[in-house]
């Protein structure tokens, strides 16, 4: 087995390796050779991270490179990127957290380029500040409406927000109700509200609920616009 270090030169992206985000200043190349050591074979790439802050630059994640994501060039990223990303962490047998992902995108100072919409009055592009997010729910144990049925459900990542939670009604509430809190506390005053909806009219009482802890004030006359 031989190896080589290949540095890279700032700016740096910002990269999800394996449930880590950080800066890829560095990539460790593995590889092994034929017989007569003529050609390579085998070879992996492992990313060099700086998770910024706390974190002391130079940690090598033990994930093929090929299996890592981009979150982050240089110049910023979109709020449909950050939520394909979060989608992403999710399918992972040990998802890191919107949380955690958000953390450390606001310590290594990534950019979020928020959607526009153009303004009713004035015509102008204007940045978005309320959002839809549907939830797409099956139920995966019972037959839907009994306290005790489990759900599965995730939202459609194209509105701008990820959501994703399972078990039962007012579980999934809870579990819908921190993740919220933490687009909330990442975003501050710049994300006004979500509303949430149904694809199918289960589970309406979850998103009856959501809507109204953020108190969206006229929130009727929205909905029906």
């Amino acid at each position: 087995m031989k190896s080589q270090m290949l540095k890279l030169d700032a700016p740096y992206q910002v990269i999800y390796a394996g449930g880590f985000v950080g800066r890829h200043i560095a990539t460790l190349v593995t590889w092994t050779e034929d017989d007569e050591g003529a050609e390579m074979v085998d070879s992996v790439s492992y990313p060099i991270i700086d998770m910024g802050n706390e974190f002391p630059a130079g940690k090598m994640v033990p994930i093929d490179l090929d299996d890592c994501r981009a979150l982050c060039p240089p110049e910023g990223t979109n709020l449909f990127w950050v939520a394909k990303i979060i989608e992403y962490d999710f399918q992972q047998l040990e998802p890191a957290g919107a949380e955690y992902i958000l953390e450390r995108m606001k310590i290594l100072g990534c950019r979020i380029v928020m959607p526009t919409e153009k303004d009713a009055e004035t015509g102008e592009q204007v940045q978005m500040m309320r959002f839809t997010s549907t939830l797409y729910v099956n139920c995966i144990k019972g037959f839907g409406g009994d306290e005790g049925d489990v759900y599965r459900v995730r939202s459609n990542r194209h509105q701008g927000f990820y959501f994703q939670s399972e078990g039962t009604a007012d579980e999934i509430y809870h579990d819908l109700r921190y993740q919220l809190s933490v687009y909330e506390g990442y975003f501050d005053d710049d994300l006004i509200s979500i509303r949430f909806q149904s694809d199918d009219g289960q589970l309406t009482e979850v998103t009856n609920r959501l809507n109204a802890d953020q108190r969206i004030e006229g929130f009727e006359k929205w909905r029906k616009h």
